[in-house]
C-alpha cells in the first residue's frame, strides 16, 4: 500500500516551487482540508489564497462571523506561500511573528481573499506584509506583518 505523499514532501521533492501544485495536494490532508483554502494565484514575491465561508469556520453564530482563528490560519499559510515563492523553492520555514490588524468582522457567505507579499529576503529571515479582504481590498478585514525564518 502507498504512502500518502504530503504537499512539503512533494514539494521539496521538486524543482523551484508550483504553488497551484501544493495546495491541490494540501486542500485534500489535515489542516487544508478542514480549511478548504483555495489557490487564487502567484507572482514573483505575492500570493493571494482564499478561504470559503463554512458553518463549521464561524465563530460567532449571531450575524455567522468567521472566526478569527481561521483567518490567522489563512493569512498564515498566504505569508509562507509568498516567502516560498520569492525564494523560488520549498524548504522549511518557521513563523516567527505574525501581527494582524483587525479592521471588520467577516460576515456570513463572505469568502476571504488573503494577498501577502514577501517584501524582503535575507540569508536567515522573510518579510512579509498582508491584506485579507472579502473580495474588495478597498474593504479590508485585517492586515498582516510577519516575519519566518528559513531553515535550509
Amino acid at each position: 500500500m502507498n504512502k500518502p505523499v504530503t504537499p512539503e514532501a512533494d514539494a521539496a521533492e521538486r524543482p523551484g516551487f508550483d504553488p497551484a501544485r501544493f495546495f491541490e495536494l494540501a486542500r485534500k490532508v489535515g489542516h487544508g482540508r478542514a480549511l478548504g483554502v483555495e489557490f487564487r494565484g502567484s507572482g514573483e514575491d505575492w500570493a493571494e489564497l482564499a478561504l470559503p465561508w463554512k458553518p463549521e469556520l464561524v465563530g460567532i453564530r449571531e450575524g455567522g462571523i468567521l472566526a478569527t482563528g481561521a483567518i490567522v490560519s489563512l493569512i498564515d499559510t498566504a505569508s509562507g506561500t509568498a516567502v516560498w515563492v520569492k525564494m523560488g523553492h520549498f524548504q522549511p520555514i518557521v513563523t516567527l511573528d505574525l501581527r494582524l490588524d483587525y479592521l471588520r468582522p467577516a460576515v456570513e457567505g463572505e469568502t476571504i481573499i488573503a494577498r501577502c507579499d514577501c517584501y524582503k529576503l535575507t540569508k536567515s529571515i522573510g518579510f512579509v506584509r498582508g491584506v485579507a479582504h472579502g473580495g474588495d481590498p478597498e474593504r479590508p478585514i485585517a492586515h498582516s506583518a510577519a516575519t519566518f525564518m528559513l531553515n535550509p
